[in-house]
């Protein structure tokens, strides 16, 4: 392939802009154009196929490209193509390119400005110049690729071509100043208002500037440069930095044209020493002060001097003195000196400076106790402060001055207090707050109480003594505490109050001298209160049931047990406008007694007791316990209680009616169960002085009536059982009077009687044949005890019937009876006595007292059996008597021998020692009986050996009874 086909670009530029015109020529360079076959090719395509030219008028982007162009001869079928030409037509328009001569130049001296268009020709350029108060102006115009210009200001140019004009981008801003010759000088004004608040004025003087307006451009020379411009030609700068500061002037109107840099004008700044004499971390209310600035310059004089506080102002010169300090010289101070000649400042920095009110010293002490011998240390200081002397006072008087150590030691008690001085004249402090040291004498407290009780009780009366020990003839006050509390019992010895709920705790007690209230024994050991609710009484009767004429003993404990106890007895008496009782006191009670237990003699009727307990003066009394109540089965003509039907057992579900005999209008029934609470018959119906129950709940209770006029009537009890073995007996509720008849018998559940039952006594098979009852013509003694039944393979409960002595058989014991009586009682007792001393002739020999007969208390439930005046263990003498007396038998005598001491001593005795003591007491008795008791007080301790035969725990009884004999042939 020939190359020598040449392709030509009209115009021939390297670059095009949208909007240009181009021509491609191809010349074949063989023969003529004309006998060609002429195409162009771009990028390797034909383009176009109508002669050797092509124009492309107006550019557009995607004209760029490649291009060749190719002939084919039309006579020999030769063929040849061009070299490639590269079009580039540039989407952005170029650039134009400003170069220029020196930018700064005098006044009248211009500089020459050259604008070009990289790569392309065939433009015009036109320039625009810009000052602070133009924005764009034309500086040239036509075809000048140069100009020369002698205004300052800001200088651009942009090429432009091509019909419609094209033009390419503006070039780079180029500055051109104007330096005016002007002489210009700068200067430091130090003056003293603006040097305390930290400033200097700098100041530009430009010489012949005429009517020019001028706007002052600022810099520093050293450190960091700092630029500023003012339309003044002052700048306020900082008094504390050194440094050099110049100046020039720039037109106003050509923000291009100005003066030149003026010289540096220095400042010099350095630091001052501000003292305050005396030096002190803190100061105080009436002190003084001085205040000096920089002594150490050799040349005073050409150095003003100035004090400032708090940014004011308040010396004008050095050592300036404040003779008494307030709180309002509290502040920051500083001082100030001007070197005008040199423009050097000195500045000290602030300093500040506190002053507080006039201080309190404060004293301190390691211990508030000096120990028999010992010393105590104490301090004295002065809070955030120093260059303190220390004065030291006991109770007023100076015992020790100007020390300069603030501790010293002590050995004597008393109320110390401190004061510090310093400065000349000397400045005292306010004296501190007292400190009270005691010292501890070697005496030795102990607090007592009056009774050594080991329960109080809230209300009772407490006295606390509090004794020491080896006082001697001193004189003390005393101090108590409770606790860690303190009490006021007026500096007494005895502290008395009434104890409550807030009265526990451990009480300690000391003595301080009279003469020297700094000195008093240590704290007592703590004696411990334990302070309890109310004591309360429980009050026990045996026995529960009574046969006539039998002794009732009562009991009476104090709950929780405690000591010191005198006990108080009241029989309980109805009272009708109330539901409850009122007290009386037992005879021998209206002092009370020694011991909780007291014996009812010769008692008959039924009756209810209560105790109470009382001890201390003032006397504290417990509450009344609870009613204890004895049962008899005797009727009282003035209160009687009949049952309907007359059984003792009832199955569940039947009906009994109670009713209240005698002379009073206002009755009630009370009931007490088994396992329950003393009740009335209120929970049931009532009518008039009766009484309707239906059972409903199997159980003992006894019932008996309370009238209005204050009397028991007999008490009866009552069983209700369930179906069980379906069988009761029916026995009579009261007793049966001696000489009368009694019919026993049993009943089932349906009602019916039994064919064919056994009857037993006291556990002994009496009847056992087909009689359905047990008949008894005529009741004696001997009839008395329990009975029960059995039929058809079921056996009842049993029941007990007591048997009363007819009235007609009681008559009074003859007193020749009472004589030989006691006679005999006299001789058991001494035969006693020997039977006692042989035993203790072998060996050691104790007594072991013990209480017989049941306990009965209200709050347990009751045994209803009507057989517990039985002694349960004892030695019987019965005598028979086979006459009647024809006297009451329900008086019974009671004679009471107590051997109150049974001693023994290995060594030798003396007779204080083993008092052996008879006492006989004749008691009036509602019985045919006649029993003597030999009681026995053993106080001495238990000591090993075997028990004498004479003081055994059974209690000897002679009976004496009348004629009245158990016939075993009697009727049933």
């Amino acid at each position: 392939m020939n190359h020598d086909t040449v392709l030509t670009l009209e115009p021939n530029w390297s670059t095009f802009v949208p909007g240009d015109s181009v021509t491609f020529t191809c010349d074949m360079k063989e023969g003529e154009n004309t006998d060609w076959e002429i195409r162009f090719i771009k990028d390797g395509r034909d383009y176009y196929h109508y002669g050797s030219g092509l124009t492309l008028n107006p550019l557009v982007t995607g004209d760029s490209g490649k291009y060749q162009c190719a002939g084919h001869h039309k006579i020999n079928s030769h063929s040849k193509t061009s070299k490639p030409i590269y079009l580039t037509v540039s989407a952005e328009p170029p650039k134009a390119r400003l170069t220029a001569g020196p930018s700064t130049i005098s006044v009248g001296d211009s500089v020459r400005l050259s604008c070009s268009v990289d790569g392309s020709d065939g433009w015009k350029y036109e320039w625009f110049r810009q000052t602070s108060n133009t924005y764009v102006t034309p500086a040239a115009d036509g075809d000048n690729r140069e100009i020369r210009v002698s205004q300052g200001g800001v200088y651009a140019c942009v090429g432009r071509r091509g019909e419609p004009a094209f033009d390419t981008q503006y070039s780079e801003y180029v500055t051109i100043k104007i330096t005016y010759s002007n002489y210009v000088s700068v200067s430091l004004q130090l003056d003293w208002t603006q040097v305390i608040r930290g400033q200097i004025t700098v100041r530009c003087e430009i010489q012949g500037g005429g009517d020019t307006q001028w706007v002052y451009d600022w810099e520093t020379t050293s450190g960091q440069t700092i630029t500023q411009r003012t339309y003044t030609n002052y700048w306020t700068v900082s008094a504390f930095s050194s440094g050099g500061y110049r100046c020039r002037g720039t037109n106003r109107q050509d923000s291009d044209s100005s003066t030149r840099w003026s010289e540096a004008a220095a400042l010099t700044v350095s630091g001052a020493v501000l003292t305050f004499d005396p030096i002190r971390s803190r100061y105080f209310t009436g002190e003084s002060v001085t205040f000096t600035c920089d002594m150490k310059d050799d040349k005073r004089t050409e150095w003003e001097t100035r004090l400032i506080k708090d940014g004011e102002e308040i010396a004008s010169y050095s050592g300036y003195r404040i003779k008494a300090l307030s709180t309002e010289d509290s502040g920051r101070y500083q001082c100030f000196r001007v070197h005008r000649k040199t423009n050097h400042i000195k500045n000290s920095g602030t300093i500040e400076l506190i002053v507080s009110d006039k201080p309190r010293a404060s004293l301190t002490s390691d211990n508030t106790v000096i120990a028999a011998g010992g010393s105590v240390k104490l301090s004295c200081s002065v809070d955030g402060s120093d260059g303190w002397k220390y004065d030291w006072f006991r109770s007023a008087a100076l015992i020790r001055t100007n020390t300069e150590s603030n501790s010293i030691r002590i050995t004597d008690g008393g109320n110390y207090y401190c004061r510090g001085g310093r400065g000349n004249p000397v400045y005292y402090t306010q004296n501190s707050v007292s400190v009270t040291v005691e010292e501890r004498v070697s005496n030795k407290a102990a607090v007592k109480r009056q009774h050594d009780w080991p329960e109080i009780f809230k209300g009772e009366e407490i006295t606390l003594t509090c004794e020491i020990q080896a006082g001697g003839d001193t004189e003390w006050e005393y101090e108590w505490t409770q606790g860690n509390v303190r009490r006021t019992a007026d500096g007494r010895k005895l502290w008395v109050f009434t104890a409550s709920g807030s009265s526990s705790g451990d009480y300690k007690c000391r003595g301080r001298q009279k003469t020297n209230s700094y000195s008093s024994t240590a704290w007592s050991d703590p004696l411990r209160l334990t302070v309890t609710d109310k004591a309360q009484c429980v009050l026990t009767a045996s026995p529960s049931w009574l046969s006539p004429g039998a002794s009732v003993a009562l009991s009476c404990e104090v709950e929780p047990p405690s000591a010191g106890w005198r006990f108080y007895w009241y029989q309980t008496v109805p009272d009708g406008s109330h539901s409850s009782y009122r007290y009386e006191l037992l005879p021998g009670s209206e002092h009370g007694t020694e011991q909780g237990s007291y014996m009812l003699d010769g008692h008959t009727h039924t009756a209810g007791y209560v105790c109470r307990a009382a001890r201390g003066e003032p006397v504290y009394y417990t509450d009344y316990s609870k009613a204890a109540f004895v049962w008899s089965g005797d009727v009282d003509p003035s209160a009687s209680l009949t049952v309907s039907p007359d059984i003792v057992q009832h199955f569940t579900r039947d009906s009994v009616s109670l009713s209240c005999e005698g002379n009073s209008t206002e009755w009630r029934v009370r009931r007490f169960p088994e396992g329950g609470f003393l009740s009335s018959c209120s929970y049931w119906t009532t009518s008039g002085s009766r009484c309707d129950i239906i059972t409903s709940q199997s159980g003992s209770a006894v019932f008996w009536c309370e009238s209005g006029s204050g009397h028991f009537s007999n008490s009866v009890n009552i069983t209700v059982h369930d179906v069980g073995p379906g069988l009761i007996l029916m026995s009579p509720v009261r007793p049966v009077t001696e000489g009368l008849s009694v019919s026993l018998s049993c009943k089932l559940k349906t009602g019916q009687k039994p064919s064919s039952v056994f009857f037993y006594h006291n556990e002994q098979l009496i009847q056992n044949d087909s009689r359905v009852e047990l008949n008894i013509s005529a009741v004696s003694k001997s009839h008395e005890g329990f009975y029960k039944c059995w039929s058809q393979g079921r056996e009842s409960p049993q029941s007990w019937m007591a048997v009363n002595a007819s009235k007609s058989s009681n008559g009074h014991i003859p007193v020749m009876l009472v004589v030989g009586l006691v006679c005999g009682v006299g001789l058991l007792l001494l035969l006693l006595l020997l039977l006692c001393r042989f035993r203790r002739s072998k060996g050691s020999c104790y007594i072991r007292p013990t209480h017989s007969g049941t306990v009965w208390t209200s709050n347990t439930t009751p045994s209803v059996s009507q057989n517990q005046n039985q002694p349960e263990t004892g030695i019987y003498e019965s005598v028979n008597d086979s006459e009647n007396t024809g006297k009451d038998v329900s008086d019974v005598t009671y004679s009471v021998i107590e051997l109150k001491s049974f001693e023994q001593n290995r060594r030798q005795h003396k007779p204080a020692e083993s008092p052996v003591y008879s006492d006989l007491k004749i008691r009036p008795a509602d019985d045919a009986l006649l029993y003597v008791q030999v009681k026995h007080k053993d106080k001495r301790k238990r000591v090993k050996g075997k028990p004498c035969a004479a003081a055994t725990d059974e209690l000897l009884y002679s009976q004496v009874k009348p004629g009245t004999s158990f016939s075993s042939n009697a009727a049933m």
